[in-house]
């Protein structure tokens, strides 16, 4: 799943909006407001918060659209509910990932003035209509591009609990497994056996559509998996294995079933009173899985051990 962008902007800057998700759409999924956003027999600000939690980013633009009156002097300013957009994006998703691209000349909110902004220029075409200068917000859109690339590389603790959940996971299993390894060379006794190499393969489930603890026993089982178990400090864990085809080389199963923690934050936060999933259910399923796999990912690359014996694979 792409990292997801809401585009925000006044009716009169659509033309910039447009543009700015041409520019980010090989590679992010780009929503401008007008694309069914928001639906019918919904408030524009209940609709605003829920969608805030199912975008990864905030782009806000802010173009000439109204004049104010400020201390008996005449500004040109963005529209109100533009910067009131831009207010509920930063408070939800943070200043990391709620972005102004404002249009030279526009007057900035005094407690934004400190910060560097996107900036564009715009010019008229030959039938007269606003359209962006180019070569100028390119090399803007660049810069702010590299800045979200790198954002979406970290893991993001965001408000529902992917992030948590993955960090859990990883220092409450998948790092003991991985320590209980290496400090066995890489053998695993299992019955009279002892193998030479082995690996844990993480199985991520393609969606939450059923209780994950009885939808990995029937994957394991119908795998054909052997139940084991590995001793660490405190306590010990059961692990489902199978024998690969070499016969000294053993796979070690494991679907988290913490994963029904995401799932359950979904449906309180979206005060669930109803059967099957709303398509924005799926939406924030998806999108907190795909961080859950993104920061499990990282902490698996940052740690030596882990690096050598772990994957992750689909259902």
């Amino acid at each position: 799943m792409k990292p997801r962008i809401f585009i925000g902007s006044s009716i009169e800057g659509l033309y910039a909006a447009e543009y700015i998700k041409q520019f980010f759409s090989p590679d992010y999924d780009c929503v401008i407001w007008n694309e069914d956003v928001f639906k019918f027999n919904k408030s524009f600000l209940e609709t605003l918060l829920n969608s805030a939690s199912l975008f990864d980013f905030g782009f806000l633009i802010f173009t000439k659209d109204d004049l104010s009156l400020v201390r008996d002097k005449v500004f040109e300013t963005a529209r109100d509910n533009v910067l009131f957009e831009y207010g509920l994006f930063l408070g939800r998703l943070g200043l990391d990932r709620a972005f102004v691209i404002v249009e030279k000349g526009v007057k900035i909110p005094s407690d934004i003035l400190g910060y560097t902004l996107t900036t564009m220029e715009t010019e008229k075409d030959a039938a007269g209509k606003d359209i962006v200068k180019e070569p100028q917000i390119v090399p803007e859109l660049e810069k702010l591009k590299r800045q979200i690339d790198g954002y979406v590389r970290l893991g993001h603790l965001g408000l529902l609990p992917s992030t948590v959940i993955a960090i859990s996971y990883f220092e409450n299993f998948v790092k003991l497994v991985a320590d209980w390894l290496n400090e066995n060379n890489g053998r695993i006794p299992c019955g009279d056996k002892t193998y030479k190499t082995a690996k844990l393969r993480i199985v991520i489930p393609s969606n939450f559509d059923a209780d994950l603890k009885k939808r990995a026993a029937l994957y394991y089982r119908n795998l054909g998996l052997a139940e084991t178990s590995f001793p660490s400090r405190g306590r010990s864990y059961p692990v489902h294995l199978a024998e690969m085809a070499s016969g000294d080389e053993v796979i070690i199963y494991d679907m988290p079933s913490i994963l029904n923690g995401i799932d359950k934050a979904i449906d309180m936060y979206f005060r669930v009173g109803h059967i099957g999933k709303t398509e924005d259910q799926k939406l924030a399923e998806n999108r907190e899985m795909s961080n859950f796999v993104r920061v499990l990912t990282l902490l698996i690359q940052e740690d030596a051990f882990c690096r050598d014996c772990v994957e992750i694979v689909d259902e």
